[in-house]
C-alpha cells in the first residue's frame, strides 16, 4: 500500500493506493462497460460477486484515537541498499476508515457462482482472463452436500461459456489444466499421450519453464487440442541442467 497524508485538527486525511472495500456501484462508475457481462451472468441464473478491488482513495482517520508504532527496517542486502528506513504503523481501531472520495479503480475480479458451486470460476474482465476454476472433484464431500458430479457439471457450464462465448483466455497453465479435466469428463473427447525429448541448441534462447509450457499450450490450443503436463518441472528456473 502506498500513501501520503495531510493533517487538519485531529483528522488525518490519507491518500492511499491498495486494496479497497467497495460495492458494485463504485466499481461500475469506473468500468460501466462490464454491466452487460454481469447482466448476462444473472440472465443465466447464476450469481456473481465483485472482489479483490485495487485502486486509490482518500480516507479520513481520527488520529486522537489512533495508536502509532515506529518501525526500523534494516537495509535489504538483495536490493543493495546502504541505509535502513523508518516506518510508522497506525492502529485506528475496529472501525473502517471513512472513504471521502474514490480516486481510481485499477483492477478487480468477478467470482461466478451457481446453485451448487458458490465460486465456480473467477475472472479478471479487464484482462479477459479466467483466473481460477473450482476444483470441486478434489474436495472432501460432507454429509448432506450435493453430488460432486452435479457441482462439477455446473462449473463446466460456466467455464465453457466463458471460453466459447465470451472468448476469455486462461491466466496460466494450471487454470487451463483444470478446464481440460472438465472437458475430458463431460465431452468424452479423444485423448492421447505424446512424449517429447528436447535438446538445447542455444542456451541463451531457452525460456523459463512456465513460458515454455505456456507456449506449448498455445501451440496445441490453436490446433484444437488441450494439453496437460504429467511430469513435474525440472530442477532450476529453466528446463536445462
Amino acid at each position: 500500500m502506498e500513501a501520503d497524508a495531510r493533517v487538519r485538527g485531529s483528522k488525518l486525511k490519507v491518500r492511499f493506493r491498495g486494496h479497497l472495500d467497495l460495492n458494485e456501484s463504485d466499481v461500475l462508475r469506473f468500468y460501466p462497460q462490464i454491466s452487460g457481462f454481469l447482466n448476462e451472468i444473472n440472465a443465466k441464473g447464476w450469481s456473481y460477486r465483485i472482489y479483490g478491488v485495487e485502486g486509490e482513495a482518500l480516507v479520513e482517520v481520527d488520529i486522537e484515537n489512533a495508536k502509532f508504532k515506529l518501525h526500523y527496517y534494516h537495509p535489504r542486502v538483495e536490493r543493495f541498499e546502504e541505509e535502513g528506513r523508518y516506518a510508522i504503523e497506525a492502529e485506528i481501531g475496529p472501525e473502517e476508515p471513512n472513504i471521502i472520495r474514490i480516486l481510481d479503480v485499477s483492477g478487480f475480479k468477478v467470482s461466478i457462482g451457481t446453485k451448487h458451486a458458490w465460486c465456480a470460476a473467477s475472472v479478471d474482465p479487464m484482462k479477459g482472463e479466467i483466473t481460477s476454476i473450482s476444483g470441486v472433484l478434489g474436495w472432501f464431500k460432507r454429509e448432506g452436500e450435493p453430488s460432486r458430479l452435479k457441482e462439477a457439471r455446473e462449473v463446466y457450464e460456466v467455464v465453457k461459456w466463458l471460453v466459447k462465448d465470451k472468448g476469455l483466455k486462461f491466466k496460466d497453465r494450471y487454470v487451463e489444466e483444470s478446464y481440460k479435466e472438465l472437458v475430458d469428463m463431460f465431452e468424452g473427447t479423444y485423448k492421447f499421450n505424446v512424449s517429447l525429448e528436447l535438446t538445447v541448441e542455444n542456451e541463451d534462447e531457452v525460456p523459463s519453464w512456465d513460458e515454455l509450457c505456456k507456449d506449448l499450450m498455445r501451440f496445441f490450443k490453436e490446433r484444437g487440442m488441450l494439453m496437460k503436463l504429467k511430469e513435474g518441472k525440472p530442477f532450476g528456473k529453466r528446463p536445462i541442467p
